[in-house]
């Protein structure tokens, strides 16, 4: 006797004679105790228990009763419970189970109800004809392989009727062996499950609606989130976490697209930071924005919930408002900025003075379209830094037609370039010793087809905000060295020097010295007789680098002349720091020490200090005889006026040097 292991349980089956008496009693071992028997193994065992109620009936009851009789009463009470069965009942021959199969011998009245066949059509074929084209292939692999091992089989199957419907069924399986043990028959017993099933599948499909519902929710939300951060991405300075440019353009446009009277006064500030260039280039980007982020930070509290800041470039910034009264909250709010810029911010443990240039414009008639409004502002805002550090401007009329002129000049200029539209004139420089002429400085002039000769002073700025006064400053060297080294191999006698302006912009460039380099080559110009120009201001950006550059032109041989010396915050320092090798007195000290002695005694300081440093020094814009007797009583070297020459072309300075030449004969 076995006893259950653990998982598995005992089944008991009662063994009775007729009269009910308890003859003996069949135990068997179940494996999977929660599922329970099947159909077909219930009516298995009762034709088991049916059998050994034969055997265990005693012989005296075996003898007094026709053994017919009973064969007769157990055959009875089996095929009443087959009959009667609500489960559809078949049983086929125990055949093997590849085709042809095992054949139907017998199926019960439950089975033909449930598929519709007659007896007729059953009898003798194969279970095969219930099967679909839908039938799970996978399923009837396990009903092979159990039966092809002769054990019981349960399985859920999908089945047809004879009119080609489909029903479910819950198939149980088992062989039936006779009272020598061969397997004769198998029983298969099928409950109609498709209600069940039906119902599962509903509810799964279901469950998979609101699964997909669900999906579908959550990719709405993830494309609706993604969207948002794409707009946010698309309107906002990654840098500031303000708004950019474009939600500033996509604010105005509504402005200029909504009829509401209160968009009629839509007012723009726009802001430009004063020496932004200087922290970057000084302390590096990631140093300007850290500045960048504080700027930001502090233009926020100056501003209302309402009101749209942006950043727009680089260091520039422009606050919308919307509204009848805004001109008047505009420059309130400039007040507040430019105070609030006033103290410093601390980047990297150094304490940074920023301020801003702020430009403001009102929408009115004139204004069509956002550009239109940005662009006023823009020129309101260049009015203001020209005006000094911190400063605000409203736009005018005026203003609108400067702007409309340098663009004039712009498009002109940038044509003058291409065609070297320019002339050279030169400013003699003379000697206090001999009164020789010993220098000239070259002054480029634009010759404008209609507006004539154009001063530098109308058009070198600009050439410098359009990046082109690398090329103009390399025209106007180059023509120069030419036409000086004529006169000095014409005139040999005469040892010409030539001094020629140079921005910190072309210093900066890269490749001036190169540019030096290849002028002098070509020209043939001693490098000794070239002196290049510079101011004060040229050494605020990047003064390390600029410092590299004029050692690098000494080195050529190449004199450096530090121009409108004394206006500067540390002229002294540059002296002291930078390699200079002569420097021009400037024109305001030569103007006013004729009046003011502190001016008289500023120059005299200059001059000792030239002396003492071995600098050569030269007046610049002597106009009186007086200057001049001054200048020379005092011990300036050399002169440089209109007293003396004013600037002139080529052709006229030419003159001068013949003259110089058959005096000095």
């Amino acid at each position: 006797m076995h006893m259950p292991t653990s998982g598995s349980s005992l089944i008991y089956v009662a063994i009775r004679g007729v009269r009910q008496e308890l003859l003996g009693a069949m135990l068997l071992s179940h494996s999977d105790p929660d599922s329970g028997l099947s159909v077909a193994q219930r009516y298995a065992l009762q034709a088991h228990a049916a059998n050994l109620r034969t055997c265990l009936q005693p012989e005296h009851e075996h003898e007094a009763s026709d053994p017919r009789v009973g064969s007769f009463e157990r055959l009875r009470l089996l095929e009443s419970v087959v009959i009667n069965a609500n489960d559809a009942i078949l049983i086929t021959d125990a055949e093997p189970i590849d085709l042809p199969g095992p054949r139907i011998v017998y199926c019960n009245p439950a089975f033909l109800a449930m598929t519709g066949f007659t007896e007729e059509e059953v009898i003798g074929r194969t279970p095969r004809i219930l099967q679909c084209e839908d039938t799970s292939r996978a399923t009837l692999d396990v009903i092979r392989e159990a039966l092809s091992h002769w054990k019981p089989v349960e399985v859920e199957l999908l089945n047809t009727r004879k009119d080609g419907s489909q029903f479910w069924v819950e198939l149980s399986i088992v062989p039936v062996a006779n009272e020598k043990g061969w397997f004769t028959h198998w029983v298969s017993v099928q409950r109609d499950i498709t209600e069940r099933k039906e119902s599962q599948q509903l509810t799964q499909r279901a469950r998979q609606e609101r699964e997909e519902k669900l999906a579908l929710q959550s990719r709405l939300e993830e494309r609706e989130r993604i969207s948002e951060e794409l707009t946010y991405i698309a309107f906002h300075d990654e840098l500031t976490s303000l708004f950019n440019r474009a939600y500033l353009m996509d604010e105005l446009t509504k402005v200029f697209e909504n009829v509401d009277p209160q968009y009629e006064r839509a007012t723009v500030l726009f802001l430009d930071l004063d020496g932004f260039k200087v922290v970057n280039d000084s302390m590096g980007h990631l140093a300007g924005d850290q500045l960048l982020k504080r700027v930001a930070n502090r233009l926020q509290t100056c501003v209302r919930s309402n009101d749209v800041l942006a950043r727009i470039g680089g260091d520039e910034f422009a606050i919308l408002l919307i509204g009848k009264d805004q001109p008047e909250t505009a420059v309130k709010m400039a007040d507040r900025i430019v105070s609030q810029l006033h103290t410093a911010i601390q980047i990297e443990g150094q304490d940074i003075f920023i301020s801003c240039s702020i430009g403001i414009v009102t929408a009115g008639e004139s204004h069509t379209k956002p550009e239109e409004l940005l662009r006023d502002a823009d020129v309101a805002m260049y009015s203001a830094k020209k005006q000094g550090r911190g400063r605000w401007s409203i736009v005018n009329a005026s203003m609108r037609e400067a702007a409309s002129d340098t663009l004039i000049i712009q498009n002109a200029l940038r044509q003058a370039i291409k065609h070297k539209d320019f002339l050279v004139f030169y400013q003699p420089i003379y000697s206090s010793n001999s009164e020789h002429l010993v220098g000239v400085e070259a002054l480029v002039r634009w010759d404008h087809a209609t507006m004539g000769i154009i001063s530098p002073d109308a058009f070198i700025p600009i050439a410098e905000d359009l990046g082109i006064i690398h090329e103009l400053g390399a025209w106007v060297m180059h023509t120069s060295c030419s036409e000086v080294q004529a006169w000095r191999k014409k005139f040999s006698h005469l040892d010409l020097r030539l001094s020629v302006n140079v921005s910190g912009k072309e210093l900066s460039h890269p490749g001036f010295v190169e540019q030096v380099t290849r002028i002098i080559a070509s020209t043939g110009l001693p490098a000794t007789q070239l002196q290049i120009e510079v101011t004060e201001s040229v050494f605020l950006y990047q003064p390390d680098a600029i410092a590299e550059v004029l050692r690098q032109i000494r080195q050529l041989g190449v004199r450096v002349a530090l121009d409108d010396f004394g206006t500067g915050y540390s002229s002294l320092g540059y002296i002291d720091r930078y390699p200079i090798d002569a420097v021009k007195i400037d024109r305001s000290f030569v103007s006013r020490m004729m009046t003011y002695e502190r001016s008289e005694a500023i120059v005299s300081s200059i001059l000792s200090l030239g002396r003492a440093l071995n600098l050569d020094i030269t007046a610049e814009g002597v106009e009186t005889a007086e200057q001049y007797n001054l200048l020379r009583k005092m011990g300036c070297p050399y002169f440089q006026g209109y007293l003396l020459n004013r600037p002139m072309r080529s052709e006229a300075l030419l003159h001068i040097i013949k003259s110089a030449a058959e005096c000095s004969v």
